[in-house]
């Protein structure tokens, strides 16, 4: 009798997955393995069960008779197994409350402040995650999102949280013997540092907004090392490999002691809004318009026309 430890569930996987294309090379694709691997996970089931299951067939493979009327059976069972995972996860997600928000801004701003929204989570524990698309918060888990992206979607409530300044700051090593760094044209050659916008994001400033703000032209504009968290990008402009361009709250932890300084402040800063959004259905909308309301409060918003009647 075959037990749950003795069950060979990646040469069912592969079996199944060979069926349905009729090719070990597309199940391969399917699964991300090799051909190779896709075959021999077939033979060993077939040794394992001492039966045959698969033969060539011009270019492709076919099922034997066996392993068609077995097929079905596995089939259900990988669809209850897929059941299963997902009440898992549906209960895990009830008792927990998500939150997602870009890691620079979560590490510097959001986890320092969870402890003023204990109240409104009641008994729930928090999971922070990374930042997902607006219309996919439901499908993804996510409660809360704190985002400066916007959104059409008509069954999401949102409210600003704050204004933040987007400046230009390198190491002060840059501008050595430099007698106008807040003149726009500090910037003309010096090495620029690229922050890599995420899911089709287009509203976070870019150099390429900045200069235009400056009224000026750098034909090398796009040119330069792209990261993906800012946070990251900040040591390597305190490093000296060239100017950023980010959120003054994310970069002030290096402004105040002097590892950064901002330059071109004679053109007038870019900005970005950072805003609180929820999803309005669902069993938690309530919670995340509570959780939003004491976010709000600690940066000194008003938010009771956003709260669900």
């Amino acid at each position: 009798m075959t037990t749950l430890r003795d069950l060979p569930l990646s040469a069912l996987r592969a079996l199944a997955a060979a069926a349905r294309s009729g090719s070990l090379t597309r199940a391969a694709e399917e699964l991300g393995v090799t051909p190779g691997a896709v075959g021999h996970q077939i033979r060993q089931l077939e040794d394992r069960l001492g039966i045959k299951l698969v033969r060539r067939a011009g270019n492709g493979i076919v099922l034997t008779r066996a392993a068609e009327a077995a097929l079905p059976d596995i089939d259900r069972g990988f669809d209850a197994l897929s059941s299963g995972l997902r009440r898992l996860r549906f209960e895990r997600r009830a008792e927990t409350f998500t939150i997602s928000a870009d890691p620079s801004f979560a590490s510097l701003w959001l986890a320092p402040r969870l402890d003023r929204v204990r109240t409104a989570l009641a008994k729930l524990d928090v999971r922070i995650v990374a930042s997902v698309a607006l219309d996919a918060m439901l499908d993804e888990g996510v409660d809360l999102a704190i985002s400066y992206r916007n959104s059409t979607a008509q069954d999401i409530a949102s409210i600003d949280l704050f204004t933040e300044r987007v400046i230009p700051a390198c190491a002060p090593s840059l501008i050595q013997g430099r007698t106008r760094p807040d003149a726009a044209e500090v910037l003309d050659r010096m090495p620029l540092l690229h922050i890599d916008p995420t899911m089709g994001d287009d509203v976070y400033p870019a150099w390429r907004d900045w200069f235009a703000a400056a009224g000026r032209q750098k034909k090398d504009v796009d040119h330069g090392p792209r990261f993906g968290l800012t946070i990251v990008a900040a040591q390597a402009a305190i490093a000296g490999m060239g100017a950023l361009l980010a959120s003054e709250l994310v970069l002030k932890r290096h402004l105040d002691p002097g590892h950064l300084v901002e330059i071109g402040r004679d053109v007038p800063a870019l900005t970005i809004r950072r805003r609180l959004v929820w999803p309005m259905r669902g069993p938690k909308a309530r919670r995340a318009a509570a959780v939003a309301a004491e976010l709000a409060a600690v940066a000194d918003v008003g938010v009771d026309s956003a709260l669900p009647r």
